[in-house]
Order: structure tokens, then C-alpha cells, then sequence
């Protein structure tokens, strides 16, 4: 069973967990605490992640990924293209978008690139994953883990950092809510991993001292999101 290195309050590793409950693979978790220290230690750093990054995954040796012709199937019960190719102490894989690409291949929610019209759909998928992690995430994360977890929000040598991250970040959302103005999801019209990524880290920007007040479309899209079967918000 493949293992998910986390921190319940990350933003970037509820995603991963959020993707295992939608598509119902079972996993475990490693709950680390990044207030304490404990993805800096040098065990973590030498035998999990040389960055000190979460969410980490660990693929086993015996893992087996999902038949794409039958994406809601246990991984488990696959044969795996060539198993011989996983080292003995399995793959590490980290950073939340490659972690989600690769859990989600094959099913609807990133489809095989079997075809130029499932190419060019899963392209635009990774556009929003790209843009996501350099125009909203830089805006948002560093913004909530200061005023909401370090009590910052006053502090005088962040206020300016504040104001500009702030500044970015809406626009961010105003682009975000033009984008959906008439679209139920990010691609196509289809839920798929661009909604789950951007869902993971757009639902929690109030917690940054952003106001979504002002992003109807935004709100609505939430909430569609969170009536998915298989849905479970962050603190699960």
C-alpha cells in the first residue's frame, strides 16, 4: 500500500488526500507537525524527502497502479506494467501536482493521452497545475501560515509583504472567477485534478485575510466541489 507523508493543515497534502477519498484508494498516513520541526530533522531529510517537503508519497515495490479502462478498481489488484522497474524500498515522489498526475492517470480525472483531444485536455489540466503553484499558492500560503498560524498579521516587517502578496492574490482570484464565469469546472467542463489542486488552496484564502465576498462564481464553484461523492474538507 503506497504511504502518504502529510500535514493535515497543508493545503498542498489535503489535496492528495481529498484525491485518494474521491477515487476511494486506500492508503496510509504519516502525520508529521512542521511546527515542531519534525520534516527537518535529519531522518526525514536522508530517508524521505532531501528537500524537507510535504506532502512526500512512498510507491512500494508491490504497488499497482489503476487499469485506465477500469479507473474506479482497486490499484491493488492490477498488474502493474513491470513491478521488476520499483527498487526495494519503492519510489519517492514529491511535490502535490506530480503526486496528483500520477494518482490520478487514467481515470477520468486525468484521462490516458490515448488520443489528440485527450492530449490537448490533459495539457490544459497541467496548465492550471502550473499556474496554480506560481500565481496562486505564493499568495496565499506563506499569507495563512503567518496570520493564522504564527499570529504575524500585525507584525510590522510583514506588513508590506502582506499588501503585495494580497495584491497578487486577488488577482489571481479575479482571473480565477472570469475563467469560470461560464463554466462549471476548469477544463472542458469536467471536474478533474485543475479543480481538486486549485479547490485544495483557493477554499482556505480567507484564512489569509482574503475576502471571497467580491467572487460569486468562485463561492458557487466551491460548493459544487464539495457536494462530489467522496468529497471530505481538511480537517478530516
Amino acid at each position: 500500500m503506497i504511504t502518504l507523508y502529510d500535514y493535515s493543515k497543508s493545503g498542498n497534502c489535503y489535496k492528495i488526500r481529498l484525491l485518494f477519498s474521491l477515487l476511494r484508494i486506500p492508503y496510509n498516513r504519516v502525520e508529521m507537525n512542521i511546527k515542531k520541526g519534525e520534516t527537518g530533522t535529519e531522518e526525514f531529510l536522508n530517508n524521505i524527502s532531501l528537500n524537507g517537503k510535504l506532502p512526500v508519497l512512498i510507491i512500494p515495490k508491490d504497488y499497482r497502479k489503476r487499469d485506465p479502462n477500469n479507473p474506479n478498481i482497486n490499484p491493488n489488484n492490477n498488474d502493474y506494467d513491470d513491478p521488476n522497474k520499483i527498487p526495494e524500498d519503492g519510489i519517492t515522489l514529491t511535490e502535490s501536482n506530480a503526486i496528483l498526475t500520477f494518482i490520478s492517470e487514467g481515470t477520468p480525472l486525468f484521462p490516458s493521452s490515448s488520443s489528440f483531444s485527450n492530449s490537448i485536455h490533459n495539457a490544459k489540466i497541467m496548465q492550471w497545475l502550473f499556474w496554480e503553484q506560481f500565481s496562486l499558492v505564493p499568495n496565499i500560503l506563506p499569507l495563512r501560515w503567518w496570520i493564522t498560524y504564527l499570529n504575524l498579521g500585525d507584525d510590522p516587517k510583514y506588513l508590506d509583504q502582506i499588501v503585495e502578496k494580497q495584491k497578487l492574490g486577488y488577482e489571481a482570484l479575479n482571473l480565477m472567477e472570469n475563467h469560470l464565469k461560464d463554466k462549471e469546472f476548469f477544463v472542458d467542463d469536467k471536474f478533474t485534478i485543475a479543480d481538486i489542486a486549485l479547490y485544495a488552496n483557493t477554499h482556505i484564502c480567507e484564512e489569509a485575510g482574503y475576502s471571497i465576498d467580491s467572487f460569486p462564481i468562485i463561492r458557487a464553484w466551491l460548493r459544487r466541489i464539495e457536494q462530489m461523492p467522496g468529497f471530505i474538507p481538511i480537517d478530516d
